[in-house]
């Protein structure tokens, strides 16, 4: 069953100042990240003993009753003050932790993260039994293991293969097949991961086309025109009929004798008209003579001899056409590989039906200029149908390949793509197998593992021995090295082999540091969260102030190590981190928004909340007490992007204390701001002073005296030494007070005049950088000045107490 998270404190009685808590429903539910603030005096340390005490022998958890449930908020359920297995599982770290688990009094030695325990008569029995179950289950673990191996090997291999394959076969394509190192085992593997439904086998025809198109080289377009002839239809009649037609006219009979001299008389005659004579014999060209030629040559036989004419040259011109029509074929050269041969047997093709055509055309051509010698005579011949040149195929084959030209890049994908298809699912069949043989060797390696684990769980749960404490003592020291920064800190295990002896460069360490001493406690506790026993489920860790009282340095390498192993890794499960130092807090709400998703409940991986703890004076049965209460911060987004910075968070915090006594005046409201915020004041003032007068950085009066004497110059129209004196006094009065009381050295009633002088010094000495202040936390700069009644009576009054 899943194990449960804590979501709220439904109620605590009798905790430090956790007298009779209860929980605001109008706070959210604590997640698996929780981050709280809270300042010194408002709880932290009595939240911790009272969750710390959940699972302690002497009863703590009737004083605290809980609500936890799943990571989905379900199976909800309250403790109701009573025990609870889950609270098994919280680990918190806090000063009660180092008590109970550290000395670094009188010498170096700190508890080990692992202690030995004993074993009964019944234990040995069962860890020997068990021993030898292990060294059986590890002989066949080994084994399972090469077979494991071998089979990924085999399935990688083979992914190997395919991927080359596809390589040779496509690399002219570019792109992913450009190379193994695009195109590799993995992309195959990915390739058979997904769907196949698209694989499909090629015939040996169309890999062979598709191979061609990808291993084509780039090609020019080819000039295109009609490669087809075809005789006009009306052709063979209109021939065969001037060939068989005979013109009537009066048949001289010299030219009956001599026919050849028909075509010599009738262009003669033209040129003798008006003659009396022959211009070739000189003899007499009588008149009669001329009517005799004349009726020879008739009407009808000039339209018999312009219809052979005509003829003719239509004939004379269609073999003309046909001499040009095809040409030698050369262009096949300058085509795609696979369209070449189709070209060329369509070119021969027409080739012949071209020389049919030709003959044809030369055969009619003949027997009309023989007609034409003499119109009168009719011309036997054998006119058969004329034949046609079918260019087509060759056209298409030209279109084919400007086309292809045209969108070459685009056709090699896709043939590339379908080749590369197709060879998966060549190897599609072996590799199936290879994958099942990979996941049972892959299961049967699995199933030796948890068995292993089991008994060697079951051999640690005897033994009462939850590891070896030297790696704990390796890692603590490697650990320490990485918060520090330095590794002159070592771990030595002791001869009872539950203790370490702490050294520094070998030899016992002296008077650790207080950064030295966290860090060493912390990777102690962490350490001991992390070998947790995970039968009862993820733990849930606490940790209160970590950074308390530490430089810079320390604290950054602390916070850092703490989120590294709680947030970065997956062995926890819930976290809470209280603290005081709101640098560290900041940190940790920007790193938290720097998580992957959405920030807040509905993150699905990191889900967090930040709350502020604060303890308000209440009046508690007519005394005045600290009521400890959880608040959610920030009060809006526009609050947490604007406060990035302890400076911001101070200015703040003293405006709303301000706020808070303008709204009630009461005790209550007073003491609250007399606890919480002299310490507040006082840095403030001198970060504000550090860029203002940067040469008294650490001397505070200086700082207050340098500014105050150009408070005039600056156009302050009040008294300037008494407002710094009063500032002055104040601030070293209260300003570092260990005690958390209310009854010691300062009056109640001034702390609102102190809040708002401070506010008006600072709007003196600048003006423009504290109306931006105002203006990043939204108030008006007015409402935080004092009035101008006289701050004299004021510091008079300071004077008194």
């Amino acid at each position: 069953m899943e194990s449960l998270m804590l979501r709220r404190f439904d109620s605590i009685k009798d905790c430090g100042i956790f007298e009779n808590f209860r929980w605001n429903s109008a706070v959210p539910d604590f997640e698996r990240l929780n981050l709280i603030y809270g300042a010194n005096g408002a709880g932290k340390t009595s939240l911790s003993r009272a969750i710390d005490g959940l699972r302690s022998e002497n009863g703590g958890f009737t004083k605290v009753s809980t609500r936890m449930s799943n990571a989905d908020k379900s199976n909800d359920r309250q403790s109701n003050q009573a025990h609870d297995t889950e609270f098994e599982r919280i680990f918190v770290f806090s000063d009660g932790y180092v008590a109970r688990s550290h000395d670094f009094g009188g010498d170096t030695e700190v508890e080990a993260v692992l202690t030995l325990g004993e074993r009964t008569v019944e234990d040995e029995k069962r860890i020997n039994e068990l021993s030898g179950l292990i060294e059986t289950a590890i002989g066949e673990l080994t084994n399972a293991a090469k077979a494991s191996r071998d089979a990924d090997k085999a399935l990688d291999d083979e992914h190997t293969t395919i991927a080359r394959g596809v390589v040779t076969a496509l690399g002219r394509a570019g792109g992913e097949y450009r190379s193994n190192g695009s195109y590799s085992k993995g992309t195959v593997k990915t390739c058979f991961a997904g769907s196949r439904t698209a694989w499909t086998l090629l015939s040996g025809k169309d890999k062979d086309t598709a191979l061609a198109t990808v291993n084509s080289d780039e090609r020019q377009t080819v000039a295109t025109k009609s490669h087809s002839l075809a005789i006009r239809a009306e052709l063979p009649g209109e021939a065969a009929l001037a060939l068989t037609t005979s013109p009537v006219s009066v048949v001289l009979d010299t030219l009956k004798e001599h026919e050849e001299a028909s075509s010599w008389v009738e262009s003669g005659r033209h040129i003798h008209k008006g003659l009396t004579e022959c211009i070739f014999c000189g003899g007499d060209l009588t008149e009669d003579r001329k009517k005799q030629i004349e009726q020879h040559f008739s009407d009808e036989v000039e339209e018999a001899q312009w219809t052979t004419d005509a003829l003719i040259r239509e004939i004379k011109t269609a073999q003309a056409s046909l001499q040009s029509l095809l040409g030698d074929g050369a262009i096949a050269g300058s085509l795609f590989d696979d369209l070449r041969e189709g070209f060329k047997i369509a070119h021969a093709d027409a080739k012949t039906q071209s020389d049919e055509l030709g003959k044809w055309l030369k055969g009619l051509l003949a027997a009309l200029e023989k007609k034409r010698a003499n119109v009168v005579a009719r011309v036997e011949y054998d006119l058969i149908e004329a034949p046609a040149v079918d260019g087509s195929k060759i056209e298409q084959a030209l279109k084919d390949h400007n086309d292809r030209v045209s969108e070459h890049a685009t056709l090699v994908q896709q043939a590339a793509k379908k080749v590369e298809l197709h060879l998966l699912k060549e190897f599609e069949t072996k590799v199936t197998k290879l994958e099942e043989k990979a996941k049972e060797a892959t299961g049967a390696k699995g199933d030796l593992e948890e068995t292993l684990t089991k008994y060697r769980e079951e051999v640690a749960a005897l033994e009462n021995v939850e590891g070896d404490p030297l790696p704990s003592a390796d890692v603590m020291a490697k650990e320490l090295t990485r918060i520090l920064g330095r590794n002159e800190l070592s771990f030595e295990l002791l001869p009872d082999g539950k203790h370490y002896r702490v050294t520094r460069y070998g030899q016992p360490a002296r008077d650790l540091s207080t950064g030295e001493r966290t860090a060493i406690t912390l990777i102690h506790f962490l350490e001991n969260v992390k070998r947790a026993n995970a039968h009862s489920g993820k733990p849930i860790v606490v940790i209160d102030d970590p950074v308390s009282s530490l430089d810079s340095g320390a604290a950054m390498g602390i916070s850092t190590y703490i989120w590294s192993e709680t947030i970065s890794k997956d062995h926890i499960q819930q976290v809470f981190l209280q603290t005081h130092n709101f640098e560290l807090f900041r940190q940790w709400d920007i790193q938290i928004g720097l998580l992957p998703g959405k920030r807040g409940s509905s993150h699905k991986s990191y889900p967090s909340n930040c709350y502020e703890l604060i303890a308000p004076h209440q009046d508690v049965n007519g005394t005045k007490k600290r009521v400890p209460a959880f608040i959610v911060w920030p009060p809006n987004e526009d609050t947490r992007l604007k406060v990035r910075s302890s400076y911001h968070h101070a200015f703040i915090t003293a405006a709303r204390a301000h706020a808070a006594l303008v709204l009630d005046s009461s005790m209550e409201k007073k003491l609250d701001a007399l606890l919480l915020y002299p310490n507040v004041l006082r840095r403030m003032l001198e970060t504000f002073l550090a860029f203002k007068s940067p040469t008294s950085v650490g001397n505070f009066t200086n700082a207050m005296r340098d500014i105050g004497a150009t408070l005039e110059d600056l156009g302050y129209t009040g008294d300037a030494d008494a407002l710094r004196l009063q500032l002055t006094r104040f601030t070293h009065a209260n300003s570092h007070a260990e005690s958390p009381e209310t009854d010691v050295a300062v009056n109640p009633d001034e702390v609102g005049a102190v809040i708002a002088a401070v506010f008006t010094f600072m709007n003196a000495v600048d003006q423009q950088h504290f109306e931006g202040l105002c203006e990043v936390i939204g108030v008006e700069p007015s409402d935080l000045l004092l009035e101008a009644q006289p701050v004299m009576d004021l510091v008079e009054e300071i004077e008194e107490v």
